[in-house]
């Protein structure tokens, strides 16, 4: 994979480098319900506590309700958007923190083949065990008792074991694994050059494909045109600007790649559902 695909992965925090686990709460309530696609090399799991929500998974669409969970393998497309007013956690960690780099059974015969792709987990599983043994984590990350670290390694090989005794997937969707790659290129372009004008020219060649079976590929897996990616990309990083700058608006519309104050306060209100001026006063209330 292209170095520079590190810049498409979240920003946020995934633990420590001696813990490489984190518990993310309340993940809708900075982006006025909608998380934009993105990847990472960390295996996730999505929980919802309460609500509805939706989700995409290298193009497949999941509805999660009250207690329910989905599972992200290492490096698959994933988005998510709010149905009803909820709360959501995602857990994220890399699955080195269950294995040695010393001679080790299970990181040859469960770990390696999850990370290099050779299985899958399946996204969606119904499962009360498993669904108590994830909640059982996020409580334990939120209050941290001593030794909370050993509990929480203890409930991922408890999970991961019934995983792969009920569960687990070999990996046989090449031109699946094919296409992301491709796209990934192409998102890692945009992440990079949103303040310029892209054109489909410029990603077609990116991801050396044709124009058609580009936004073929982004109907696929993203479940949006190429060009609607762009524009969520650049409300993304205005959000950003809103939430931790005095710029203005016209100032804000401008660094992230819109050449047209109106055509930006449009395109905002179509994916953050309020105005700018909205969204910035609504963070100081």
């Amino acid at each position: 994979m292209n170095e520079n695909k590190k810049y498409l992965k979240e920003s946020l925090p995934h633990g420590e480098p001696d813990f490489p686990f984190f518990v993310h709460e309340n993940i809708f309530i900075y982006k006025n319900g909608v998380f934009n696609p993105h990847w990472h090399n960390e295996f996730e799991i999505l929980y919802l506590e309460r609500g509805k929500a939706k989700f995409y998974i290298d193009g497949k669409k999941f509805i999660l309700g009250e207690n329910q969970f989905l599972f992200v393998n290492c490096g698959s497309i994933h988005s998510g958007e709010e149905i009803e007013k909820s709360m959501a956690y995602a857990i994220v960690f890399d699955l080195r923190l269950l294995f040695s780099e010393e001679p080790d059974f299970c990181k040859h015969k469960y770990f390696i083949p999850l990370l290099d792709g050779r299985y899958s987990v399946p996204n969606f599983i119904k499962d009360e065990i498993l669904g108590r043994d994830i909640y059982e984590i996020i409580k334990l990350f939120k209050i941290k008792p001593y030794g909370y670290e050993l509990l929480i390694k203890g409930l991922l090989y408890r999970i991961f074991w019934e995983i792969f005794d009920k569960y687990i997937e070999k990996s046989k969707n090449k031109e699946l694994s094919l296409k992301l790659e491709r796209i990934k290129d192409v998102l890692v372009y945009i992440d990079s050059n949103y303040q310029k004008t892209i054109t489909l020219d410029e990603l077609s060649k990116k991801g050396n494909i044709s124009k058609f079976y580009l936004c073929r590929i982004f109907r696929d897996v993203l479940h949006i045109s190429p060009i609607e990616y762009i524009n969520k990309i650049r409300v993304e990083k205005a959000t950003e600007f809103l939430r931790n700058t005095n710029m203005s608006i016209s100032d804000i519309a401008f660094e992230c790649g819109f050449n047209n104050i109106s055509y930006f306060i449009k395109i905002f209100k179509k994916f953050m559902r309020t105005t700018p001026l909205k969204y910035r006063k609504g963070l100081t209330l």
